[in-house]
């Protein structure tokens, strides 16, 4: 949360930050928020977890079956190929649930 609320602060003036630090950023949510503010956008956070490896994790082997020759050998091009594809499909499929994390967690800064 601290990171996000870093990444996105916006003051009421241009250029206004409205945090120091992340000590300052934690410190504000806290007493503003509660302790438990700092677990602002867990929720679709966990999960998305799941799934997210879920989905990775399958692309990986399908790709690493189709690319494999029949001796068992797979080259580093097509290993980088693989790790490629099964990384694009988790972004691809879980981008709504990380959009809905950030503004959960930027929410309570308005």
């Amino acid at each position: 949360l601290v990171k996000t609320r870093m990444q996105n602060q916006r003051g009421s003036l241009a250029g206004e930050i409205m945090y120091q630090n992340s000590f300052h950023c934690f410190r504000k949510v806290v007493r503003g928020e509660g302790f438990f503010g700092l677990y602002r956008g867990l929720l679709p956070q966990l999960m998305g977890v799941s799934p997210e490896k879920a989905i990775k994790l399958t692309a990986n082997f399908t790709m690493r079956d189709l690319l494999t020759f029949k001796d068992g050998n797979l080259p580093l091009w097509k290993e980088c190929i693989v790790g490629g594809s099964g990384g694009a499909c988790q972004v691809i499929f879980t981008n709504p649930l990380e959009i809905v994390k950030i503004r959960l967690q930027v929410a309570g800064e308005l």
